[in-house]
């Protein structure tokens, strides 16, 4: 098997000891978060239910948000800091317009250009710690396209960090990206090994991805595939519970699981996504839909993340949804799951191999079947 990215069967033939080693060091995390920073969600979310902001979510989802704030400060305010507003609006603008498939394509060719030019700068100046700073970094992942819903959840902060005075501000944001230096370090001990061709990979990734409009995913460090690795695994934990009282449970698989390419595939199209139609007993898509008509579940095949969607408003907990994915997807999709009222898990694809991003020729992806039994709560872990 050729190894892009990352590889979740590393160390063994299946991905089984992945799970169990990202299960120990997700609590890990997540307990260091805790000890860190539990009077920090405690007042974060009193001011939330104080003021009716949202409906509340678990702590655990708060602390993640914390994470990501480190992560993403640490990765991207450097570019955040050189987007002036013209090309952000811009960008924010065609990310919208690329949700329209009639005219993704178009869309596309001028985000990559524009993408490049713009959000690919990186200020050499030291950055100052602030309020104004932060917010430039959310609209900067607002403007990337790929960090929609993670944008949605940090704007939320800056209300509340209006409400602070400017030196606890400043404190707050210094602790998360101490934190996010820590997590860096550790993740890389525990979690590397899954991502240890990254570096390989991102050698060539000026030569090969210069003005494509995948240039910023596929660039993503090594800390932000752990990133989603740990986040998905809160995630799952967060909304496992009322998944399992789900009255309808949906498994979305993505196309590179295909054997077939979308010409000679024969799946149909319907509203929530495409239906295997058992052209190819060969096919992965073909052994999930075999396993979903065993224990009742319905199988789709979602091109792309952004094809998620729904016609008219779902009651949240009445269809669970079990998404699977390459690892830099699971956050965004799984926010965007629960926002569209679906009760989201996320299973990892165990490899990368999409043609539209990773792949020249395109490489047919799988799962752990172990882990999705689990999801669906048929299996003991």
């Amino acid at each position: 098997m050729e190894k892009i990215t990352y590889f979740l069967c590393e160390s063994n033939e299946s991905s089984t000891e992945f799970y169990k080693k990202n299960l120990n060091f997700s609590k890990k995390v997540l307990n260091k978060l805790e000890g860190n920073f539990s009077n920090d969600i405690n007042d974060y979310m009193n001011y939330i239910n104080k003021n009716n902001m949202e409906q509340l979510r678990s702590k655990s989802e708060y602390l993640l948000e914390i994470l990501m704030i480190g992560v993403f400060w640490k990765e991207h305010v450097n570019k955040a800091i050189s987007l002036s507003k013209i090309p952000r609006n811009i960008l924010i603008k065609l990310s919208t317009l690329r949700e329209k498939e009639s005219i993704k394509k178009i869309v596309d060719i001028n985000r990559g250009l524009l993408e490049y030019l713009f959000l690919n700068r990186r200020s050499n100046d030291k950055v100052k710690i602030s309020l104004e700073n932060y917010k430039k970094l959310v609209n900067y992942l607002k403007a990337c396209g790929d960090y929609k819903e993670e944008a949605k959840r940090l704007e939320v902060w800056i209300s509340y960090f209006f409400s602070l005075n400017k030196n606890k501000v400043e404190k707050i944001l210094t602790s998360y990206l101490e934190f996010a230096k820590y997590f860096e370090d550790i993740s890389q001990e525990a979690l590397g090994i899954y991502t240890k061709n990254v570096n390989l990979f991102l050698k060539n990734i000026d030569k090969k991805y210069k003005y494509r409009e995948d240039f910023l995913f596929c660039s993503r460090k090594e800390v932000e595939y752990h990133l989603n690795m740990v986040g998905a695994q809160i995630m799952n934990e967060a909304y496992r519970k009322e998944f399992l009282k789900t009255k309808e449970k949906r498994l979305l698989l993505p196309s590179c699981m295909r054997i077939k390419d979308e010409k000679n595939c024969k799946a149909i199209k319907t509203e929530e996504g495409y239906i295997c139609n058992s052209c190819s007993k060969n096919c992965n898509v073909n052994k999930y839909d075999k396993l979903g008509k065993k224990y009742n579940f319905q199988v789709y095949i979602i091109p792309h993340e952004s094809s998620i969607s729904v016609k008219n408003k779902i009651k949240y907990g009445h269809i669970g949804i079990i998404g699977v994915a390459c690892v830099l997807n699971l956050i965004s999709g799984g926010l965007k799951a629960k926002n569209l009222g679906f009760v989201p898990q996320c299973v990892f694809l165990d490899y990368c191999g999409c043609k539209d991003h990773w792949h020249d020729k395109g490489i047919i992806t799988d799962i752990n079947m172990s882990y999705l039994l689990y999801s669906l709560g048929i299996e003991e872990c």
